[in-house]
């Protein structure tokens, strides 16, 4: 429940809020000062994973995925977190909008909430892609299928479908956005004379469905290059 004191809005029940980063973190802080609200800092549409989620070889491999030292990934990561204080929270506010981006990290977060055995109340808030925290929709998460769809989607790089319209939107554009010669790359292609900070921008705005960064499409574009020359 949420009720209202002094203006701010009051968690009365153990709640875990996880946002999909610290700028949705941030805006939902405004909301729930008192609450403890963790941002899930991952980006498992980039790189390589491990069956194993939060464990030494899965941190090994996303550090790898981002070009960070361990050290410096781990300061970010929700993996402590989640290894040592989920059990504390009986019941998971979830924060993520529409995007590819945002849906491989979902089904990240409910896969581990699945190998870790947690029993509690999940609860799904939709947001606007915006990192603001104006929630679109709602609705109640049961676990039960999300470990099989990890290891089917990031490991297997195949389809499966969840039932969940947006999840299943997210993870074919998963499966493209992860082939060699994938939407991204043959816009690229098609606009190789465009200067690079133009085309990142062009590339940000036009495949928005995608969640995709400014970073991720500079390392496109920088991919496509070398691979002319």
């Amino acid at each position: 429940m949420i009720q209202m004191q002094n203006n701010k809005q009051v968690c009365t029940e153990n709640i875990l809020h996880i946002t999909s980063g610290e700028m949705t973190a941030n805006a939902l802080r405004e909301l729930l000062p008192q609450e403890e609200i963790l941002p899930f800092n991952e980006a498992m549409c980039e790189g390589e994973v491990h069956i194993e989620i939060f464990t030494d070889e899965f941190y090994r491999l996303r550090a790898a995925a981002y070009g960070v030292e361990l050290e410096d990934y781990l300061q970010k990561s929700p993996g402590s977190f989640m290894q040592n204080r989920l059990k504390d929270y009986p019941v998971l506010y979830l924060y993520f909008d529409y995007d590819m981006f945002c849906t491989v990290n979902i089904i990240t977060l409910l896969a581990f909430l699945e190998q870790s055995g947690y029993s509690g109340r999940i609860k799904f808030h939709l947001l606007e892609a915006d990192g603001s925290v104006a929630i679109l929709d709602t609705w109640p998460v049961l676990l039960g299928i999300y470990e099989k769809c990890y290891c089917r989607v990031l490991l297997k790089r195949q389809r499966f479908i969840t039932g969940n319209e947006l999840f299943d939107k997210g993870i074919e554009l998963y499966l493209e956005y992860k082939k060699r010669n994938n939407r991204i790359i043959r816009y690229i292609k098609a606009h190789s004379m465009e200067e690079q900070k133009h085309l990142v921008r062009d590339l940000v705005l036009k495949f928005a469905d995608y969640g995709l960064t400014d970073i991720a499409a500079a390392r496109f574009i920088t991919a496509c290059r070398d691979e002319k020359r």
